[in-house]
């Protein structure tokens, strides 16, 4: 998803700027919703340009979430790489790339002997690994294996946010986006109005009744 959302973004973006503007007086709901999902805020200013507060709460939460997720991912990235060089280092051992299982190993077991050893007597035969260079490892005591662990932790613990940034950034498009339309929908409808009036002229069969419908 975090790989895709920008693409779309850029997608909506165009359909937005570029949407059908036959209405030349009146904002169009559906002009009005893409631009909130491109730019939370702009499909309110696009609305009403003199009163898009509404909007502007929109945009500036769609800020803090931008700055946040970045901040994040910055934060995750350099988490990450502290505990790929921290496994090198101190264990002797790439986990870059490796399975989450073998992650894991290196951190609860000094040394890819214990834990082969503690798989054989649990018989969990198919969690054995192969006793080869790339996957041996030795931590020289616990003090730096719970460092590592604590690395990875936290690193998870970051990475697993940024999704929800990403959802509510596309909450916040949604509502946004349904709110502009509304508003369109209502400034479209506000131009419709109709009167019934009485003629002032009587005539003998009666009195005349004229309706007048404006758009």
């Amino acid at each position: 998803m975090r790989q895709y959302l920008p693409v779309l973004l850029l997608i909506i973006t165009f359909v937005a700027a570029n949407a059908d503007r036959s209405w030349a007086q009146q904002p169009d709901p559906k002009v009005a919703f893409l631009k909130s999902m491109a730019v939370p805020g702009w499909g309110h200013y696009h609305v009403d340009h003199n009163n898009w507060r509404r909007g502007q709460y929109h945009l500036a939460a769609d800020l803090v979430l931008i700055l946040s997720y970045a901040g994040f991912s910055i934060h995750s990235n350099n988490l990450q790489q502290n505990w790929y060089a921290y496994g090198r280092q101190q264990a002797g051992v790439t986990i870059e790339g490796r399975s989450r299982q073998f992650q894991l190993a290196v951190e609860n077991f000094d040394n890819l002997e214990a834990y082969n050893d503690y798989q054989a007597r649990s018989r969990n035969w198919d969690q054995i690994f192969d006793d080869v260079p790339q996957n041996r490892w030795q931590w020289s005591g616990r003090e730096q294996r719970l460092q590592y662990r604590d690395l990875r932790t936290r690193f998870e613990q970051i990475d697993q946010q940024l999704p929800a940034l990403l959802g509510l950034m596309v909450v916040n498009r949604v509502i946004s986006g349904i709110s502009a339309y509304n508003r369109a929908q209502k400034k479209q409808d506000s131009k419709v109005s109709s009167s019934l009036y009485l003629s002032p002229y009587h005539r003998t069969d009666g009195l005349v009744a004229n309706l007048r419908i404006k758009f």
